[in-house]
């Protein structure tokens, strides 16, 4: 059984283990030089931070002591997995993906396989390399295709422009900085340009919440509140009902409460409540968890001494001298950075395969599977807090899917209604997800797809542990393999 894997970043490469330990003959086809995605030196902007507290960034079968890890660090841990379990051998690197199309023959689109073209990366000009694969698995990213605005008056400015993966060491030094946008990257960027650039700028439609490496009060770590069974039970109820236990049937009135406490607490905890208002969420929790990433070291501080000018509004035009708002204020700058996110989409991939709606949303059965086509699989698509053990978890269930081992996999026809629920759900409980983000339901997810598998979703050997400690941890979910071939 020959199978592509599409991507050596951590979803590609736990991916490439798992078929690897099933009898799958892995090809891994990565663009970069190194493995590790937005890990690598190539694939993420300079300075990029890890916001993953001890025992979160790690694999089943591979523990380390990243705690809010450089990407250096954070990359040497993906490669050492890769090495450990007989992967690196197995990857191209330096060669990208051009061309993915299902193999013509009798039955369903890709029953008869999959033909892959691939050439070295950046070489327009070199042959494309054709070759077939029984199984393909997708686990390009979701951070790689940039999402710019489209602004008046590009041509009048004569600055540079880049959209933040584009950043890299010494692009700010001694420079006007502007950086658009209001997530992790946008506050991870303009904190460094407050240390490195002449002036910065961060210039936001809204406030996100960011959560704090420690609550409440700064107490506690997150992991311990958030990452916990009771910490999930305070969201809405997960739309998969095999997911949902008696925790999870809080009256809606002690969860409202105990949001109205934790809305309170989080702009303590993160030094938010420093900061005039309109730089602090407008919008209740949980509704925008979704959205957030952990709080930047050294942001808050460097908008209080005046390092960061913050505004709140959106952009409305490029002028000779920098960015005008809908505002009306301009902003000058010699550098500005679109943090604004990135398109879900796979230019390779041919177009009689459909994993969009028309309303633009991603469409996969459990964030995985395109309905109507055999022997094809998405890694990465089913993003939650602790995405790394959320792909792990993928990978062991689209390799029981490939085998036809999931007990309640359904038809195509079910496939698509499965797809409709879960979407509706999303947008009322995750609005603007775009049917990817699964937000905080880390545990929640991960008992959805070992109920598909027949195996327990309960990993602890005692209820106060299953209930009181960290749950969302991938050495949660060790032996998985063993189990699925004793099952």
């Amino acid at each position: 059984m020959r199978a592509c894997v599409v991507g050596a970043g951590p979803g590609g490469i736990v991916t490439a283990k798992v078929l690897l330990e099933n009898g799958f003959d892995v090809t891994v086809f990565d663009k970069y030089r190194q493995v590790g995605g937005i890990w690598s030196s190539e694939g993420c902007y300079d300075g990029l931070a890890n916001q993953s507290a001890l025992r979160i960034f790690e694999f089943a079968d591979l523990p380390n002591r990243l705690h809010f890890a450089c990407a250096v660090d954070t990359q040497r841990y993906l490669e050492e997995y890769a090495e450990t379990f007989g992967v690196l051998d197995r990857v191209r690197p330096g060669t990208e993906v051009v061309s993915l199309r299902p193999v013509e023959g009798p039955g369903r689109v890709g029953a008869a396989g999959w033909s892959v073209g691939s050439r070295p990366t950046g070489d327009e000009a070199a042959d494309v390399r054709r070759e077939t694969f029984d199984y393909v698995v997708v686990a390009s990213g979701a951070h790689h295709h940039a999402q710019l605005p489209e602004l008046s008056g590009r041509e009048l400015f004569r600055g540079t422009v880049l959209h933040s993966n584009e950043v890299r060491a010494g692009t700010f030094t001694g420079r006007r900085v502007v950086v658009v946008g209001g997530g992790k990257s946008a506050l991870d960027l303009i904190t460094r340009a407050a240390r490195e650039a002449a002036s910065a700028t961060l210039v936001q439609r809204k406030v996100n919440w960011m959560i704090p490496e420690r609550l409440p009060l700064g107490l506690v770590g997150y992991k311990w509140i958030l990452f916990t069974r009771p910490g999930e039970a305070l969201l809405p109820r997960y739309h998969d009902p095999a997911c949902v236990r008696p925790i999870d049937r809080v009256d809606e009135r002690v969860k409202r409460a105990l949001w109205w406490l934790i809305t309170r607490d989080m702009p303590l905890s993160s030094g938010l409540y420093r900061l005039p208002r309109q730089l602090r969420p407008a919008h209740p929790l949980p509704f925008h968890l979704a959205h957030a990433g952990v709080m930047p070291r050294g942001y808050v501080r460097a908008v209080r001494h005046g390092l960061v000018a913050a505004k709140v509004s959106a952009v409305e035009a490029y002028t000779d001298n920098g960015l005008r708002l809908t505002t009306g204020e301009e902003v000058a700058a010699d550098v500005v950075v679109f943090a604004t996110g990135h398109r879900r989409v796979f230019p390779f991939l041919d177009p009689s395969v459909r994993v969009h709606g028309d309303d633009g949303r991603l469409r996969l059965y459990r964030g995985i599977v395109p309905p109507g086509a055999d022997r094809l699989a998405f890694v990465g698509l089913r993003q939650v807090f602790n995405n790394i053990m959320g792909v792990e978890l993928t990978a062991h269930w689209l390799t029981g899917h490939f085998r036809a081992t999931p007990r309640t996999t359904p038809g195509e026809r079910g496939m698509r209604e499965a797809i409709d629920a879960r979407l509706a759900w999303q947008e009322r409980v995750l609005p603007g997800s775009g049917g990817y983000d699964f937000g905080s339901y880390d545990i929640h997810c991960a008992d959805e797809l070992l109920h598909d598998m027949g195996l327990p979703s309960r990993r602890a050997g005692n209820p106060l542990a299953e209930y009181l400690l960290p749950g969302g941890v991938a050495h949660r979910y060790a032996g998985l393999t063993r189990s699925r071939s004793a099952k």
